[in-house]
Formats: structure tokens, sequence, C-alpha cells
């Protein structure tokens, strides 16, 4: 008998697509920062919003920043996420989805944070692969 035929099919989905259930504090846990320390504001600013978004809007921040808004089997404590800073305010939160990166400016505000990481993950086209 062939191992995928042991599985459910809920099993093999999660095999083959990874995890859909996300939970945010797991990644604020491994996330590693360059540029930045886990007690800079705009740092706090960001957690804050994020673990404030609704589900649907996690997801997007999630393929935003990754390219898959779905996590590894093992949960988001198996991820590796990096958020690097980059000194322009001006500019919108950018991303290396290979490296599962989140380039943040240095926002002076909570609500300016906000603003830029909606605006930055709605206009995301991602690879045209919907």
């Amino acid at each position: 008998m062939l191992l995928y035929q042991m599985l459910r099919p809920e099993e093999v989905e999660m095999l083959v697509c990874g995890n859909p259930t996300l939970v945010m504090g797991e990644l604020k846990k491994v996330t590693v920062y360059d540029g930045y320390s886990a007690q800079d504001n705009t740092v706090r600013y960001f957690w804050d919003v994020v673990l404030h978004m609704p589900l649907e809007t996690q997801k997007k921040l999630l393929l935003f920043a990754t390219g898959s808004d779905r996590v590894p089997i093992g949960g988001m404590g198996e991820m590796t996420f990096k958020i690097s800073r980059i000194n322009d305010p001006a500019l919108l939160p950018m991303s290396h989805t290979c490296f599962n990166q989140l380039v943040l400016p240095p926002y002076k505000s909570r609500k300016l944070l906000k603003q830029k990481i909606m605006t930055a993950i709605q206009n995301a086209e991602g690879f045209g692969l919907e």
C-alpha cells in the first residue's frame, strides 16, 4: 500500500499545499531583524497592526511577504522570516519573497505604518499565478 493511500484528503492537501492555519504570534517569535530590534517603534507598530488584522488580511500580508498564504506543515514556528530596514519612510513596504523578507521603512506612527502596509498588500499583484 502506498503512503498517500493511508492519508485522508486533508492530510494530502496539507503535505502538498502547506498548512492553512495562521498563528501570527508564532511568526513573531521566529522573526529576525536587520537594521531593527524587536524594541524599535516601527517593529512594535508592525506587530500591533498585524496581530489585530482579520485573518484574510493576515493571509494577504503573508502572501505579500513570502509568496504564499500558507505555512509549512510544522506551523509558523518552522518558518524563517526577516524584517529589514530601509531608511526612506516615503517608500511602501517591499518584500523579497524568495527569502521570506519584508523590507520596512521606519514609519513615525502606527497609523502611517498601517496605511502603508495596507496599500502595499492590496496593490501587490504577485506572479499572476492565481
